[in-house]
């Protein structure tokens, strides 16, 4: 009532969370009894259905049963803090260094600039690929890649080749599809772990997790390509040959004091990242 009688211009900029106990509901009953479960307590509720047909196959796809733990455990883990439902635990692994360095660079008093490139490129433009492709080769201290799918070996060899003059590069990759890159490296004749300065990890998105203790994790969907910490390649595209050649997407070419918030972000990714 309280809100109801403010007027437009005096109303709240801040919007509650959206939440409804049985959306949670069903997806418990999605987890543990599968599809007929599922639909059968959206009919029992009459509730509309509100997962989409690839969010049920990637739950289904993706969920993990409950780890068996003997009493001792199970009791040490009870006395440290109740199990929570909906968020991800705290890990007890240390934070992965930057080890093959980081350049500290000072963007403050830098104008952001922010051009736009189309895929397929529009009239007398480049293509998104051809400024991947050149912002990796004019590369001098580090190429950070946060990426869902990355099979493109054009764009794999170029960031190889900024490996072989010293230039430190940083691959994190959605952990679902990490073993898609790893057979292109392969066919392209390269072992990573030959190579001293490259790291690739995986990332995992937030776990979603029932009260029976099945979960799953999200995915990584951020895709970006962060050069000698001064140049973003943010948007849709994704490093396959299908993005280059069949595929609609955009991609955002930033400079400037903006570039920090990717800087960070990266960082952000990384330390929540795993070896593979």
């Amino acid at each position: 009532s309280q809100l109801s009688s403010l007027t437009e211009e005096d109303a709240p900029l801040y919007i509650q969370p959206h939440y409804k106990e049985s959306y949670r509901l069903a997806i418990y009953a999605l987890l543990c009894g599968g599809r007929e479960a599922y639909e059968e307590f959206l009919r029992a509720e009459q509730i509309s259905p509100f997962l989409s047909e690839e969010e049920i196959l990637f739950m289904l796809e993706n969920g993990e049963l409950p780890e068996v733990e003997d009493d001792s455990e199970r009791k040490r883990t009870k006395d440290v803090a109740a199990p929570s439902t909906y968020f991800p635990a705290e890990s007890d692994e240390e934070v992965p260094d930057l080890e093959l360095g980081w350049p500290e660079v000072s963007l403050e008093a830098s104008d952001t600039s922010i051009s736009l490139l189309f895929n397929p490129p529009r009239i007398n433009t480049p293509s998104i690929k051809e400024v991947v492709r050149k912002q990796i080769q004019e590369a001098r201290q580090v190429i950070a890649v946060a990426m869902d799918v990355f099979t493109d070996v054009d764009i794999f060899k170029e960031v190889i080749t900024a490996t072989l003059r010293g230039v430190a590069v940083y691959i994190l990759l959605d952990h679902s599809h990490f073993a898609s890159f790893l057979t292109m490296s392969r066919r392209a004749g390269i072992n990573i772990q030959d190579l001293k300065n490259i790291r690739v990890r995986t990332v995992q998105g937030p776990q979603y997790q029932c009260q029976s203790g099945m979960k799953f994790h999200g995915a990584l969907e951020q895709k970006f390509l962060l050069v000698d910490c001064q140049t973003v390649l943010y948007g849709t595209y994704s490093y396959t040959w299908s993005c280059e050649k069949i595929h609609l997407s955009m991609v955002l070419v930033i400079t400037g004091q903006l570039v920090s918030s990717y800087d960070e972000e990266f960082r952000r990714l990384y330390a929540r990242s795993a070896v593979p």
